[in-house]
């Protein structure tokens, strides 16, 4: 089982991500915004894979990962970006910043729990490789 972060401003957005999770057989945490996902991480560093929205108050997706991505510890974490405001250009400079999986809005329940499970397993393998 792997810890997700779940990072949202809407609440339907954030629940619906939690019903994918957990029906995958994971558990999560939930944050609200970037700044308050930061906090989340200092508090749980058993989180495995980060689950974040592009647009939100405070902090925007793109500038978390930036932070993460600085972070030592969290460098290796796998991330899923979901947005339904980003082009096509800016996926790929996602991807190209640190975002491992992008899925547009509305979600599309069956690819995102594809990308759940996928980026738990490459949590799993990191970390074993990490403790070798």
């Amino acid at each position: 089982m792997s810890t997700f972060l779940i990072v949202d401003d809407d609440r339907t957005a954030r629940l619906l991500i939690a019903q994918i999770v957990v029906r995958n057989g994971h558990q999560y945490i939930a944050a609200s915004d970037g700044k308050r996902a930061l906090e989340v991480l200092k508090d749980n560093p058993q989180v495995d894979v980060i689950i974040t929205d592009m647009q939100m108050p405070n902090m925007r997706g793109d500038e978390l990962v930036a932070k993460i991505r600085t972070d030592a510890h969290w460098q290796s974490t796998p991330i899923i970006m979901v947005s339904g405001f980003v082009q096509t250009h800016e996926v790929k400079d996602l991807l190209k910043s640190g975002v491992d999986r992008f899925v547009p809005k509305p979600i599309d329940t069956h690819q995102i729990g594809i990308y759940i499970n996928d980026m738990a397993d490459q949590s799993k393998e990191q970390q074993s490789t990490d403790a070798a």
